[in-house]
């Protein structure tokens, strides 16, 4: 029989994926100001990250990602549901999409150094003496 990790040892991490529409945007620029004033509202009021990650040549556009982790999954989960409160609420942000996952993460049993070269497609340096 395995032995349970206690429940205060789950790794929750939650991710929120929003497409922002920023309609008055006519430039980059514009653009930027306003999600750099989401990203300054959502990070002063919850311990986040956010980044941005698509939308780059569109003056209008721009698709946010807002992560965070802890050991209650549910708390995870309302973290990020006010963040998405906030964005709707924001007056010149519009949410087109938005996607929201809580999972438990489990570790790998693998250390670091084997998942790198496994996906690098790589073999262990012994095996490569023998050829």
């Amino acid at each position: 029989m395995s032995a349970r990790r206690p429940p205060e040892d789950a790794i929750h991490v939650g991710v929120l994926r929003v497409v922002v529409t920023v309609p008055e945007a006519h430039s980059l620029k514009d653009r930027r100001q306003v999600v750099l004033s989401v990203r300054d509202k959502v990070r002063h009021r919850f311990e986040v990250t956010f980044n941005e990650v698509g939308g780059g040549e569109d003056p209008q556009r721009r698709v946010v990602v807002i992560t965070t982790a802890g050991n209650d999954g549910r708390k995870i989960r309302s973290v990020l549901d006010q963040i998405v409160g906030m964005i709707h609420a924001h007056p010149l942000v519009i949410a087109a999409e938005v996607d929201v996952d809580v999972f438990r993460w489990n570790p790998s049993k693998d250390d670091w150094a084997t998942r790198m070269m496994a996906e690098l497609g790589e073999r262990p340096a012994t095996e490569d003496a023998d050829e």
